[in-house]
Parts: structure tokens; sequence; C-alpha cells
């Protein structure tokens, strides 16, 4: 199978402080978040009209080590970020890391040595919803709206068809892997090998063009095994993201070989 060239992908890590005020309002209102992060992009230009996060591929997540006291932030980009912006921000960065914070480093090399067939460990925190038909019966108000998958089940099986269509038309190039479990009844079912935390429902507020509104996402973290099915499309949705709700710190999708985590 011919291999395509990709373009840079940069992958920055910066250590929170976990005593900063704005750090938690940050995290209890991700929007904020996103706003802070696009100050990073800034020098690239923008035709009238085209949307920063979505010409610069930014993707982003935050996971908050509770018992290490520690939060970190993981931030994608197909252009090189510049966060020297931060250094006036008090008590953001974390002081005294035993590591390069923030650290920024092009992981396209990386990923253009993905194989079908690979196995990988992934996290992924989502926002798994369905359209409801604009055709449905007794849906009221609710037709034609996005609604959140509420169910395990439900929001293992939307990751499941993102695997196999990441958009309309679109394919995801993974699949999950599958573990044999023995049904009561005798019978030998296959279950994915991915642990769902149900997070709840994230509720902030978004100021745009003047006017601020309420917003809510169901949020899901998803850890487990995947195996690429089409390395040129998995490529894509690695920088692409996964589901909606982007610009609210959904849709990265971060991978180590098996066995590395």
């Amino acid at each position: 199978m011919t291999t395509n060239a990709i373009a840079p992908l940069y992958l920055s890590r910066l250590l929170l402080d976990p005593r900063s005020r704005q750090v938690w309002s940050e995290l209890a209102q991700p929007y904020e978040m996103h706003r802070t992060l696009m100050h990073a992009f800034e020098r690239y230009p923008l035709k009238e009209k085209e949307n920063a996060r979505e010409k610069f591929g930014v993707l982003f997540r935050t996971d908050v080590d509770a018992h290490c006291n520690r939060v970190t932030l993981y931030v994608q980009s197909s252009v090189e970020p510049d966060w020297s912006f931060l250094a006036t921000f008090q008590y953001y960065l974390l002081t005294g890391a035993d590591k390069p914070n923030p650290a920024c480093k092009d992981v396209a090399g990386a990923y253009q040595q993905l194989q079908d067939g690979q196995a990988l460990s992934f996290r992924l925190r989502a926002n798994p919803t369905k359209r409801i038909g604009k055709d449905a019966e007794n849906n009221g108000v609710w037709k034609g709206k996005r609604v959140g998958l509420l169910r395990e089940e439900d929001q293992i099986a939307w990751l499941i068809r993102k695997g196999q269509e990441r958009e309309i038309g679109k394919p995801g190039g993974f699949e999950m892997l599958m573990k044999d479990v023995a049904a009561p009844s005798g019978e030998v079912l296959q279950v994915p090998l991915v642990n769902v935390r149900r997070e709840g429902k994230q509720r902030g507020r978004k100021k745009e063009n003047g006017r601020s509104h309420e917003t809510t996402h169901l949020s899901v973290l998803f850890d487990g095994l995947l195996r690429i099915t089409d390395a040129n499309d998995f490529r894509e949705t690695l920088a692409r993201g996964i589901g909606s709700a982007k610009a609210y710190g959904f849709g990265l999708l971060s991978i180590v070989p098996r066995g590395d985590r």
C-alpha cells in the first residue's frame, strides 16, 4: 500500500498550575480555555470569515490527575504555536516542572510510520451525539437537533461507527479491538476493549458577536485499544479529530503503541 506524505502536525504539552484560579475557571468553562489557546496562532493570517480553529486544526484536551495534583493540557495544530504570550499569565503554567514547559514537537514523522493492522492504545474525550430525524414521530421541538447519547452501549457503538466513518463519506480508518466473553447462556460474545468514563454534562457560556448563551455538552472519556484498518484514513482522523464540539475540548485522539502506556 502506498503511503501518502502528510503535512506537519504539532503536538504541544503544557503543565498547568493547579493553584491557578484562571486554570480552574477555564477547566469549568472550556470555551474560555479555547479562547486563551487561540492566542498562540495570532501570527498566522486569516481571510474574512475563516475560522481560526478549523483552519489551523486546533484540538485540545485537559487531563487532570487528582492523585498527583497535576493538570496536563494537550494541544494539537497544523501550524506551530507560539506559547510565549503565556509568560504574561501569572500562575498559569506550572513552574519548577521537571520537564520543558511548554513542550512542542512535530509528530507527523511518527504518524507517518503507522501501518495497517497496527494495534494502539488510545484516549479520546468526546461528545457522542445523534441527530433526531426531522421526520421522527413524537419528538416535537427536538426534531433535527443533536442530543447526547446517554447509555454506555450507545456511546461505544458511536465510537465504533466513527472508526468506520468519521464524517459523511470520510472513513475513520480504525476498528476497536475485541475480547471474547462467555455469556450466561454459553454464547461467546465479542466485547470492545475500551473503558468508558461518563463525565456528565459540561455546562458553560459562550460569548459570540457581543452575545452570551449557555452551552451544554455530554462529556465521555474513552480509554482503550484500537487497530488501524487504513493508515492513510487514520492519519486524517488524527489530524481532524473525532466528533463535535471541538472548541470545547473534545475530539483529540491520543495514541501510543500498545503496551507502552
